[in-house]
């Protein structure tokens, strides 16, 4: 049974207050006693209150703090580990909610290494219990390699159609998504570009939707710049990425920054390029950390500077970017701003062949190559 509290301000501070064996006693028995009361707002709740309700099986007490954690807020750090504590407390009494972020976990390998099939079981059983966008996590997982290749495709669009037609706003994305690759259908630009502007204006979302109109955006401008079933306008693009990257979507605001690294729709620019990077490193957005290395070892926009080339490099390699990995491996392997190192080259290099990449692949056997001739 649900519990929950109204703690106005004598409760709170009595709960908070802490200055002798008298108000310990006075602090614990106002625990018990407004753990019995109704909740009117979990999220003025402290995270103290919070942990009282949950450990209680209070759904909504648990959920709170999971996202608290996950997010990150003002009473507490961002910390994977512990929301994954109380995300499977609440799955564990039915929180579907709970389910999906579980399998999302077990899909990106947070806190824990890329599990598709218990990322599977997770979305599945949040399926079975009612949940329409755990079919979006199914898909997902079937794009990153779960069952038959074969089937792959079909069944990500098969889920991905379920939560579309129920208007489900992350099955609209990735519904979009679809159509623009040609997964699982007929590739579509025209009707991916519609359903991408119609989730670009949405409102109200979850705490769990609210990237999705930003990366719809992104997705409109990648799609102007590329000339996806349109005539290629940089301009637009732009105008596309700005709406996302003004809202702090660390994905648009690299892309601004390609934009004025580059001169696409704009005079090139490379410090307006690095502000935006750097925007977006402030995100630890892998790709943008790593363009800052290459801006910083070509001098553009700044002074060249092999050591801080290498460094951001090297927070984006740890991130298993495999072009920065690369980038490192080629410094290692020729001996540029650090001592030359076959061992060391070869495995950065091992680290981006093992993600596919073909090109990281060929470096692994060259430099084994050079590592024999030098014995």
């Amino acid at each position: 049974m649900k519990r929950g509290l109204v703690i106005g301000l004598i409760l709170t501070a009595c709960l908070l207050a802490g200055c002798g064996k008298t108000d310990k006693k006075e602090t614990k028995e106002t625990v018990k006693e407004v753990a019995k009361q109704e909740v009117s707002d979990y999220g003025q709740l402290s995270i103290k209150e919070l942990e009282v309700l949950g450990a209680d099986n209070d759904e909504e007490a648990m959920m709170e703090l999971a996202n608290r954690y996950d997010y990150g807020s003002e009473d507490c750090e961002q910390d994977f580990t512990e929301a994954k504590k109380w995300y499977e407390s609440a799955g564990e009494v039915g929180n579907t909610d709970a389910l999906c972020v579980l399998g999302y976990y077990a899909l990106n390998g947070i806190t824990q290494d890329v599990d598709l099939d218990q990322a599977a079981d997770y979305f599945q059983t949040a399926i079975d219990a009612g949940s329409e966008r755990a079919y979006v996590g199914l898909a997902r997982t079937y794009l990153a390699g779960y069952g038959d290749e074969a089937d792959r495709p079909a069944k990500a669009y098969e889920n991905i159609n379920l939560a579309y037609q129920k208007g489900i706003p992350v099955g609209q994305y990735y519904m979009a998504y679809l159509l623009e690759n040609g997964i699982g259908c007929a590739q579509d630009y025209a009707q991916a570009m519609s359903i991408y502007e119609q989730v670009a204006e949405l409102k109200d979302l979850t705490i769990y939707d609210a990237y999705l109109p930003n990366a719809a955006a992104t997705d409109l401008g990648m799609m102007y710049m590329r000339g996806e079933g349109v005539a290629q306008d940089y301009e637009e693009a732009m105008k596309c990425f700005k709406t996302a990257a003004g809202k702090d979507y660390a994905m648009a605001q690299y892309y601004m920054g390609q934009m004025f690294e580059n001169g696409f729709g704009c005079d090139q620019d490379y410090k307006e390029a690095l502000q935006w990077y750097q925007s977006a490193a402030d995100q630890d957005y892998a790709p943008a950390l790593n363009q800052i290395g290459y801006l910083y070892y070509n001098g553009f926009g700044v002074e060249t500077d092999i050591d801080q080339a290498i460094y951001y490099q090297k927070l984006a390699a740890m991130q298993g970017y495999a072009v920065a990995q690369i980038n490192l491996g080629y410094l290692f392997e020729n001996g540029i701003g650090v001592e030359q190192n076959y061992s060391t080259a070869l495995a950065y290099y091992r680290m981006a062949a093992d993600q596919d990449n073909e090109g990281a692949k060929e470096a692994v056997v060259r430099v084994l190559k050079l590592m024999d001739e030098k014995e």
